[in-house]
C-alpha cells in the first residue's frame, strides 16, 4: 500500500519536529530519528523503514548520517527544515540524488582524510583515488584504510549510500577537529541537494 504525503501530514511532522528532539538510533515515540519521525507522521508507527513516497538513496543517507552528525547539527533549525522536504521526494530520480551523494563522497569527505594519508605513507594512492575515483584505482587504496573498501562495494543505490556514510563515518573517526569536520563536510548541504533533485 502506497503511504502519501499530504500537507496535512507534513504539518503533523512539522509539529513534531518542533516539540521533539531526533537521536540517534531508532529511539522512541517521545524522541524518534528522522525516518521514524516521518512514519510517525505517516502512519503513526515507530519505524525506521523508509516510507515508499521518500527517496529510498535519500532515506539511506538520512538514516546513516544523522547518526553519524553531532546532536545540535542533527537537532538544528536547518536540519528540522529540511527533514519535511525530503519526505515526499520518491523514487524517480534515484540516479541523480546516487550521483550528487557520491560526488560528496569523493569531492568533500574524502579529501578531508589526506593529511592523515600523507602521514601514514599512503598519500599518493588516496590522492590519486578521490581524483580518478574508479574502482581499480581505490583497490590500491584499500589496504590503506577501510573506508576505501566501502567506495569499491557499492552495487545499488541503497549499498552505494550506505557506502558514502561510512565513507563520511571512517574519516570522522580519523579526524582530529570533529566539530570542525562536520562543519567543513556539510552533510545537510548534500542532503538538501538530493532533495531538490526532480522539483519543478
Amino acid at each position: 500500500m502506497t503511504t502519501l504525503y499530504t500537507p496535512e501530514v507534513r504539518a503533523k511532522l512539522e509539529d513534531y519536529l518542533s516539540t521533539h528532539d531526533l537521536p540517534r538510533g531508532l529511539g522512541d515515540e517521545s524522541s524518534a530519528c528522522s525516518v521514524a519521525a516521518i512514519n510517525l507522521a505517516l502512519t503513526g508507527e515507530l519505524t525506521d523503514d523508509i516510507p515508499d513516497c521518500m527517496s529510498k538513496v535519500l532515506g539511506s543517507a538520512t538514516i546513516a548520517l544523522q547518526d553519524l552528525m553531532p546532536h545540535e547539527m542533527r537537532n538544528s533549525d536547518r536540519y528540522k527544515a529540511w527533514l519535511p522536504t525530503a519526505a515526499g521526494t520518491g523514487r524517480d530520480h534515484e540516479q541523480e540524488r546516487l550521483a550528487v551523494l557520491m560526488d560528496w563522497m569523493w569531492g568533500t569527505v574524502l579529501p578531508h582524510l589526506q593529511g592523515l594519508a600523507d602521514e601514514k605513507g599512503f598519500g599518493q594512492e588516496w590522492r590519486e583515488m578521490c581524483e580518478q575515483r574508479t574502482e581499480s584505482v581505490a583497490a590500491k587504496a584499500v589496504a590503506a584504510n577501510a573506508a576505501a573498501a566501502a567506495v569499491a562495494a557499492a552495487a545499488d543505490a541503497a549499498e552505494a549510500a550506505a557506502s558514502a556514510t561510512y565513507a563520511a563515518s571512517a574519516a570522522y573517526d580519523a579526524y582530529a577537529d570533529r566539530v570542525g569536520f562536520w562543519d567543513a563536510v556539510d552533510p545537510i548541504g548534500v542532503l538538501e541537494r538530493m532533495t531538490k533533485i526532480g522539483e519543478d
